[in-house]
């Protein structure tokens, strides 16, 4: 389940013991692009939000277990994994592939010149990959970081993190320093955590190789000195102190680094500033509308993550309720929470405030994630459970071109063209 390939320009990383080292990278942009392929399972929708709960520590509401068997990953390494990188002063191209619901975006990065495939993530902060120092049994179908064959890499003594999800899954292990290029652009010493255990539900997904955070590096779990994320060691370098995520459903998409590409989307951008306090992008999010009804108040709103590692969006079960209300025979399933409906139903568009002055629309197509069964569909918008944080994931981001501004503390967006 990936597939983007997104546009970066990359520098890296320095903990207390060591310090990042930028290349040739100054006042340029990078691109990484990615293209559709087809094959998702129908149980994906509901395997995608049960992930989204367990990314933020939310428990699994009873019964819902009963309704989701994760889907079997689909390979598509061999489909993109091509990367080609130009010389600096140059735009760095690599390809890769989503699966038919988009699911989730990889991108190949190259960590001490070895190939991996890795989720690009606004949503947390931390850099991890497979590697040689898990047992043969945690490694197999994915690519894997060998910190042996790498002329770079210099351990972090005493250095070590670990990512826990609320039902006891995650990662953990040590940390060490290479040098890592993303779309052509490099960054010497960056900080590289190399998994040492490793939970079955990551072993499953052999798509993917590791995750690259591009949340704030407050989050990062690197202990005793939290280490910062790719972009806030990239940012110096960029002409812009900007990334942008013009991801789209089954057709090319990217993430740019540096540059804002005003071909991408219609009208003027409109920044919404964002609370970084608590490590994310983090915005208000305070009304809504179903088609042509009229705008409703959700006066309790909790804040909304803009967050590119998780496929659905997450609301306030209030508003999740009053959309699925508009469609006939949906329903949020009492065991479950989980929001379906009728596969052959026309879905409603589905506008929603982000910050005070900017309302997105998210086309009624765009609402439909995947099929639960013949007859049925699972929902794009789904419920939060009653916690409190909304979670605006990919059903936004296909909608929606977005900038992150890291200089001024910003979300950007405007529809796609």
């Amino acid at each position: 389940m990936r597939g983007i390939c997104r546009s970066l320009t990359s520098i890296i990383y320095l903990c207390s013991v060591a310090s990042a080292a930028p290349t040739s990278n100054e006042g340029k942009s990078f691109k990484i692009h990615r293209r559709a392929i087809g094959g998702a399972e129908a149980s994906n929708g509901a395997a995608a939000l049960g992930r989204a709960y367990r990314k933020y520590g939310w428990e699994l509401p009873e019964g819902f277990s009963s309704k989701v068997q994760m889907p079997q990953n689909i390979s598509v390494k061999a489909a993109g994994a091509d990367g080609t990188v130009k010389d600096s002063g140059a735009d760095g191209t690599v390809k890769a592939t989503p699966n038919e619901n988009d699911v989730s975006f990889l991108s190949p990065i190259k960590v001490g010149g070895q190939t991996l495939m890795m989720n690009f993530d606004t949503g947390s902060s931390d850099l991890w990959v497979f590697n040689s120092q898990l047992p043969p049994e945690k490694t197999q179908g994915h690519s894997v970081y060998d910190p042996k064959k790498s002329s770079t890499f210099k351990p972090m003594q005493g250095a070590s993190w670990r990512i826990l999800y609320g039902d006891k899954s995650g990662a953990s292990g040590i940390v060490g320093t290479d040098t890592v290029d993303i779309g052509g652009a490099k960054v010497n010493d960056q900080a590289v955590e190399l998994a040492t255990t490793v939970s079955d539900s990551f072993v499953r997904d052999v798509e993917s190789d590791g995750l690259v955070g591009l949340g704030f590096g407050t989050i990062n779990t690197v202990k005793p000195e939290k280490q910062k994320t790719f972009f806030e060691n990239v940012m110096p370098t960029l002409d812009k102190p900007v990334f942008t995520a013009n991801l789209r459903h089954h057709t090319i998409g990217s993430y740019e680094f540096g540059r804002v590409d005003t071909t991408q989307f219609k009208g003027p951008l409109t920044y919404v500033k964002i609370d970084p306090s608590s490590g994310f992008w983090q915005i208000e999010s305070k009304s809504f509308s179903v088609g042509d009804g009229p705008v409703q108040a959700n006066p309790n709103a909790s804040p909304a993550i803009i967050d590119s590692g998780t496929s659905l969006m997450l609301a306030d079960d209030a508003v999740v309720r009053a959309y699925w209300r508009q469609v006939p025979n949906a329903v949020m399933e009492g065991s479950s929470g989980l929001a379906t409906f009728p596969c052959d139903e026309k879905l409603p568009d589905f506008h929603v405030a982000l910050g005070e002055n900017y309302v997105a629309t998210i086309p009624g197509p765009l609402m439909s994630f995947s099929r639960l069964s013949i007859e049925r569909c699972v929902g794009g918008l789904q419920s939060s459970l009653g916690h409190d944080k909304q979670i605006f994931g990919d059903v936004l981001f296909k909608a929606q071109f977005v900038v992150f501004d890291g200089e001024n503390r910003a979300v950007g967006f405007a529809p796609h063209n």
